[in-house]
Protein backbone atom coordinates (compact mmCIF):
# COMPACT_ATOMS: atom_id res chain seq x y z
CA UNK A 1 0.00 0.00 0.00
CA UNK A 2 1.39 3.44 -0.87
CA UNK A 3 1.66 6.19 1.71
CA UNK A 4 -1.47 8.31 1.86
CA UNK A 5 -3.74 5.26 1.85
CA UNK A 6 -6.61 5.64 4.33
CA UNK A 7 -7.78 2.64 6.35
CA UNK A 8 -10.70 2.20 8.68
CA UNK A 9 -9.87 0.23 11.83
CA UNK A 10 -12.93 -1.10 13.66
CA UNK A 11 -11.13 -1.96 16.87
CA UNK A 12 -7.95 0.07 17.28
CA UNK A 13 -6.33 -0.24 20.71
CA UNK A 14 -5.14 3.27 21.58
CA UNK A 15 -1.94 3.92 23.52
CA UNK A 16 -4.06 4.71 26.61
CA UNK A 17 -5.67 1.24 26.47
CA UNK A 18 -9.09 2.32 25.16
CA UNK A 19 -10.33 0.95 21.85
CA UNK A 20 -12.10 2.79 19.10
CA UNK A 21 -13.38 2.96 15.59
CA UNK A 22 -10.86 5.14 13.68
CA UNK A 23 -9.64 6.22 10.28
CA UNK A 24 -5.87 5.76 9.96
CA UNK A 25 -3.56 7.43 7.46
CA UNK A 26 -0.55 5.44 6.23
CA UNK A 27 2.58 7.65 6.35
CA UNK A 28 5.08 5.34 4.65
CA UNK A 29 5.21 2.89 1.74
CA UNK A 30 6.49 -0.20 3.53
CA UNK A 31 8.37 -2.96 1.77
CA UNK A 32 7.68 -6.58 2.75
CA UNK A 33 9.65 -6.42 6.01
CA UNK A 34 9.00 -2.83 7.11
CA UNK A 35 6.30 -1.83 9.57
CA UNK A 36 3.26 0.19 8.52
CA UNK A 37 3.38 3.66 10.13
CA UNK A 38 -0.06 5.15 10.85
CA UNK A 39 -1.54 8.19 12.52
CA UNK A 40 -5.18 8.33 13.55
CA UNK A 41 -7.75 10.97 12.74
CA UNK A 42 -10.68 12.56 14.53
CA UNK A 43 -13.67 14.61 13.49
CA UNK A 44 -14.40 15.62 17.10
CA UNK A 45 -14.11 19.39 17.10
CA UNK A 46 -13.52 19.85 20.85
CA UNK A 47 -11.46 23.07 21.17
CA UNK A 48 -9.62 22.42 17.91
CA UNK A 49 -8.53 25.08 15.46
CA UNK A 50 -10.06 24.95 11.95
CA UNK A 51 -7.14 26.53 10.11
CA UNK A 52 -6.43 24.27 7.13
CA UNK A 53 -3.09 22.45 7.14
CA UNK A 54 -0.34 22.11 9.72
CA UNK A 55 -1.15 23.21 13.27
CA UNK A 56 2.30 23.01 14.80
CA UNK A 57 1.32 24.04 18.33
CA UNK A 58 -1.21 21.20 18.67
CA UNK A 59 0.55 18.61 16.47
CA UNK A 60 -2.49 18.37 14.23
CA UNK A 61 -3.12 18.63 10.51
CA UNK A 62 -6.57 19.93 9.61
CA UNK A 63 -8.40 18.76 6.47
CA UNK A 64 -11.57 20.66 5.52
CA UNK A 65 -14.61 18.41 4.90
CA UNK A 66 -15.23 17.21 1.35
CA UNK A 67 -11.83 18.38 0.05
CA UNK A 68 -10.41 14.83 0.21
CA UNK A 69 -11.81 11.42 1.17
CA UNK A 70 -13.12 12.78 4.49
CA UNK A 71 -16.80 13.89 4.51
CA UNK A 72 -16.40 15.70 7.85
CA UNK A 73 -13.85 18.27 9.04
CA UNK A 74 -10.95 16.03 10.09
CA UNK A 75 -7.85 16.46 12.23
CA UNK A 76 -4.90 14.13 11.63
CA UNK A 77 -3.38 13.52 15.07
CA UNK A 78 0.39 13.67 14.60
CA UNK A 79 1.33 13.40 18.28
CA UNK A 80 0.50 9.69 18.41
CA UNK A 81 1.67 7.17 15.82
CA UNK A 82 1.06 3.44 15.45
CA UNK A 83 3.39 0.82 13.99
CA UNK A 84 1.94 -2.43 12.63
CA UNK A 85 4.22 -5.26 11.56
CA UNK A 86 3.37 -6.78 8.17
CA UNK A 87 2.11 -9.89 10.01
CA UNK A 88 -0.17 -7.81 12.31
CA UNK A 89 -1.55 -6.08 9.26
CA UNK A 90 -2.03 -8.97 6.83
CA UNK A 91 -5.34 -10.72 7.23
CA UNK A 92 -6.55 -8.41 10.02
CA UNK A 93 -10.33 -8.30 9.51
CA UNK A 94 -10.62 -5.09 11.57
CA UNK A 95 -8.63 -3.06 9.01
CA UNK A 96 -10.11 -2.11 5.64
CA UNK A 97 -8.70 0.15 2.93
CA UNK A 98 -11.27 2.88 2.31
CA UNK A 99 -9.56 5.65 0.35
CA UNK A 100 -6.44 7.68 -0.20
CA UNK A 101 -5.01 11.18 -0.04
CA UNK A 102 -3.21 12.91 -2.90
CA UNK A 103 0.60 12.84 -3.00
CA UNK A 104 0.61 16.58 -2.22
CA UNK A 105 -1.61 16.15 0.85
CA UNK A 106 0.40 13.27 2.30
CA UNK A 107 3.66 15.18 1.67
CA UNK A 108 2.25 18.11 3.68
CA UNK A 109 1.13 15.82 6.51
CA UNK A 110 4.56 14.12 6.69
CA UNK A 111 6.34 17.51 6.65
CA UNK A 112 4.04 18.70 9.42
CA UNK A 113 4.75 15.61 11.53
CA UNK A 114 8.50 16.03 11.08
CA UNK A 115 8.20 19.71 12.05
CA UNK A 116 5.93 19.22 15.09
CA UNK A 117 7.42 15.98 16.42
CA UNK A 118 11.06 16.32 15.34
CA UNK A 119 12.53 16.04 18.85
CA UNK A 120 10.31 13.15 19.91
CA UNK A 121 10.50 10.78 16.94
CA UNK A 122 12.92 7.85 17.13
CA UNK A 123 15.40 7.58 14.23
CA UNK A 124 13.59 4.45 12.98
CA UNK A 125 10.31 6.38 12.60
CA UNK A 126 12.07 9.32 10.90
CA UNK A 127 13.59 6.84 8.43
CA UNK A 128 10.13 5.42 7.68
CA UNK A 129 8.84 8.95 7.07
CA UNK A 130 11.87 9.98 5.02
CA UNK A 131 13.74 6.93 3.83
CA UNK A 132 17.39 7.51 2.98
CA UNK A 133 17.72 8.25 -0.74
CA UNK A 134 19.54 4.97 -1.39
CA UNK A 135 16.58 2.93 -0.08
CA UNK A 136 14.18 4.86 -2.31
CA UNK A 137 16.36 4.33 -5.36
CA UNK A 138 16.65 0.59 -4.66
CA UNK A 139 12.84 0.25 -4.27
CA UNK A 140 12.33 2.12 -7.52
CA UNK A 141 14.91 -0.05 -9.30
CA UNK A 142 13.27 -3.28 -8.09
CA UNK A 143 9.82 -2.05 -9.22
CA UNK A 144 11.27 -1.14 -12.60
CA UNK A 145 12.95 -4.53 -12.98
CA UNK A 146 9.75 -6.39 -12.02
CA UNK A 147 7.87 -4.59 -14.77
CA UNK A 148 10.11 -5.96 -17.52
Amino acid sequence: HPRGTIFHHHNLVFHNGFTGNKYLVLLNTPDKKEPYLFVKTTSQKKYKNITTGCQKKDSLFFITKNTTFFKLDTWVQLYEYYLFSPSDFAGNQDIKKVGSLSAGAIDEIVKCMLKTQADDLPRRVKNLLQPPLQDSLEKLQSKFNRGR
